[in-house]
């Protein structure tokens, strides 16, 4: 990436749902295929993220998503959950396209995360990580992020160890 191309965060909008749909798939490849199946990881991307189902998660009030964009391709999503009944603020989802994964766009999407958290009167953030996730993990412990409770997380037929972490902000 070169100084002309400019990284733009912005709300998803529903044009971004195919091209977020194809970025899920490569992203959870490159990070999941090596634990879950890739039937399974198939199965819940289309169950859980289809198109139609990516735009109404756009028009969620409880939900924020972003979009990267460098020379107008969407190279990373950012999806944020505010869960009322819990009082809890999570940073639901980072994906970043493996070619763009070493220019910080991760970094600015977790700097965003803090920043909407600390907007909406929360003083700390929850994640939520698979254990074999290792790369994954690693950065979120590097950024703060104390790892309390383990949950399983089912994609499909696969159930995999899943850590609740949170990270105390202000």
């Amino acid at each position: 990436m070169d100084k002309s191309q400019e990284i733009v965060i912005r709300h998803s909008i529903n044009e971004d749902a195919p091209y977020i749909f194809e970025l899920l798939n490569e992203t959870w490849d490159a990070a999941y295929s090596a634990f879950i199946p890739k039937k399974d990881l198939i199965e819940y991307l289309n169950n859980t993220y289809n198109i139609s189902k990516l735009e109404l998660l756009f028009s969620n009030k409880d939900y924020e998503c972003y979009s990267v964009l460098i020379n107008s391709k969407i190279v990373a999503w950012l999806k944020l959950f505010e869960d009322v009944e819990k009082k809890r603020f999570y940073l639901s989802s980072i994906y970043v396209l493996p070619d763009f994964q070493k220019f910080k766009i991760g970094k600015k999407l977790i700097s965003l995360s803090y920043e909407r958290a600390v907007t909406k009167s929360y003083d700390s953030i929850w994640i939520g990580v698979m254990v074999q996730n290792l790369k994954a993990l690693d950065w979120y412990k590097r950024e703060g992020f104390i790892f309390t409770e383990e949950l399983p997380f089912n994609m499909n037929e696969t159930s995999v160890p899943h850590l609740i972490g949170q990270k105390i902000l202000i």
